[in-house]
């Protein structure tokens, strides 16, 4: 019988491999490599297609990390979540590229379409084609995971609490679970049912660029709550969780040697990018058009490289010593908190919150003074915004300026509830 299974990807993924790498907690290294072979994905196409490494790691790792609507070997699917994970042993730093699904590129043997239809075309190897053609990047693993891994994932760990920025009322997002379907604002505790709903809503103004952001924080969330000495008693949980749910071209030992270098590295410090692009109807197809330029310098600082125009090779400035002004240009109550509270979440300091003289922006800004790194950061946390360098018509106290328009859609009340269950 078939089984359907919707996915969401990178959330769990990351977050299994954790997990795998403690195997020998309560399971021999023989039995966790009997349990992940039952996950390998054995497609000689796609082995083709990933890049060959060395036994050990000591280079930057790139892994393609995928949720899927379906994994049946008899039926089409097409890819929900596209990210690409990088992993610098050296540095101790994780990066993480969110790819929007509606991202308008070449797809090899079927022109100009929608990345996530690589998958629907040719699986697996045609997707991991795609993606390295379209950034210029070596993948050298895949990982893919589906809907009810992430579900058990989230329950195995006790649940996970992130800040949700917007009410969410989405039964579509809850496979139609009405019980799962709406999360109020706030701070929450999500179970697997409601951490679903949350990583896979789009009904949002900005639609798949906020579900990026909500994926991008949960991720970060429970990134947190593996590294809490609780999770440790779960671990053998976590590992059945390994074989029934995910795909992978690794065996047990390159889990390890992954594993170890998350462990290692600074989950503080984590970074987080997205494909920057402009929604647009294409012969009523809706797609995402990629900014070439901006897209240069979101991919330098990705790849751990200087930003174009800079000499600092650093990824990108700490947000603590970034002072950003939030100010109000649509017109609309509460954005420019809304955007205040986002970037606070992400480490700015915010030094102001107040209204433009007119409230005539239609599109968000992001001004700087000197540094465009800065404002393409900010740009890259809010998942908006068009950069502007000030030049003197913009007054403001700080390093960036955001000028919320009314792209931004309208914030809903915050309130707090506890929904793990």
């Amino acid at each position: 019988m078939r089984r359907k299974r919707i996915a969401v990807g990178v959330l769990g993924a990351l977050g299994i491999v954790v997990a795998l790498a403690a195997a020998y907690v309560g399971y021999t290294i023989l039995a966790a490599d009997r349990a992940v072979t039952k996950s390998r994905i054995h497609d000689e196409k796609l082995l083709h297609e990933l890049t060959p490494v060395d036994d050990g790691i000591k280079e930057p790792t790139y892994l393609l990390v995928m949720g899927v609507d379906s994994r049946s070997p008899d039926e089409a699917s097409r890819a929900d979540t596209i990210m690409l994970v990088r992993l610098d042993p050296a540095k101790r730093t994780i990066s993480l590229l969110s790819i929007p699904r509606d991202l308008r590129v070449e797809v090899p043997g079927h022109g100009k379409t929608k990345i996530n239809h690589s998958h629907t075309y040719g699986g697996p190897s045609l997707t991991v084609k795609t993606v390295k053609e379209f950034t210029g990047l070596p993948i050298h693993h895949y990982v893919e995971i589906d809907f009810a891994g992430f579900k058990e994932l989230v329950d195995a760990v006790g649940g996970v609490t992130v800040d949700v920025p917007h009410e969410v009322d989405d039964l579509k997002a809850a496979n139609y679970v009405r019980s799962a379907a709406r999360i109020p604002a706030g701070v929450q505790t999500l179970d697997g049912a409601h951490a679903l709903t949350f990583v896979r809503s789009r009904a949002y103004p900005r639609g798949d660029f906020q579900r990026i952001e909500n994926q991008q924080a949960f991720l970060k969330a429970l990134a947190r709550k593996l590294s809490e000495p609780s999770t440790l008693i779960r671990l053998n949980s976590l590992v059945r969780l390994a074989a029934e749910h995910i795909g992978t071209d690794m065996t047990m030992g390159r889990i390890l040697k992954i594993a170890d270098v998350v462990r290692n590295a600074d989950l503080g410090a984590l970074q987080t990018y997205v494909v920057p692009g402009t929604p647009r109807m294409i012969g009523g197809v809706s797609y995402v058009i990629l900014d070439d330029e901006k897209w240069a310098s979101v991919k330098a600082m990705f790849n751990g490289e200087a930003a174009p125009g800079t000499q600092e090779a650093t990824a990108t400035p700490d947000p603590a010593s970034v002072k950003v002004a939030v100010r109000n240009g649509a017109g609309v109550a509460g954005v420019a908190a809304d955007a205040a509270r986002r970037l606070t979440r992400e480490g700015y300091r915010v030094v102001e919150v107040g209204n433009m003289g007119s409230f005539v922006y239609d599109e968000t800004l992001v001004v700087y003074k000197e540094d465009s790194r800065l404002a393409d950061n900010v740009v890259a946390v809010l998942g908006l915004g068009r950069t502007v360098r000030s030049r003197g018509m913009y007054r403001f106290d700080g390093d960036v300026l955001v000028v919320v328009g009314r792209d931004w859609g309208v914030p809903k009340p915050r309130d707090s509830h506890n929904l793990i269950r």
